[in-house]
């Protein structure tokens, strides 16, 4: 079992965002697994750079005061089974639709999933 010290949570594929904000003129940018974790910039550059400093410190700081430390998710985790709720007249439209498509309604839904994470990528 590997040590869960800085250098193990300094190594872990954090996901970062930066976008453009138009209301602040700036790039914000955040590490989605850490809450409260925002920085902005002028450049894409500088709001990397602020993002390392400060998930060295909130390493620091977590594992100084023994918090626990979010890790990102890991695909080795996942089945790829999902249990999926919805209304009678949401589900009748998607078998509709798979049906106008030839496709199963899973395969139906997996393709149009994948196309909108494409979308937000």
């Amino acid at each position: 079992m590997t040590k869960k010290n800085f250098d193990y949570y300094l190594k872990l594929p954090y996901t970062v965002v930066i976008e453009w904000s138009d209301a602040d003129e700036c790039f914000l940018g955040s590490i989605v697994e850490l809450e409260r974790n925002m920085t902005c910039g002028q450049t894409r550059e500088e709001v990397l750079a602020n993002l390392k400093e400060a998930i060295v410190s909130y390493i620091s700081t977590s594992l100084e005061n023994n918090m626990d430390i979010p890790e990102p998710l890991k695909i080795k985790d996942f089945k790829g089974n999902i249990t999926y709720r919805t209304s009678k007249e949401r589900h009748y439209k998607l078998a509709k639709q798979a049906k106008l498509s030839g496709k199963s309604i899973n395969t139906f839904i997996d393709e149009t999933i994948a196309e909108k994470l494409a979308l937000s990528q």
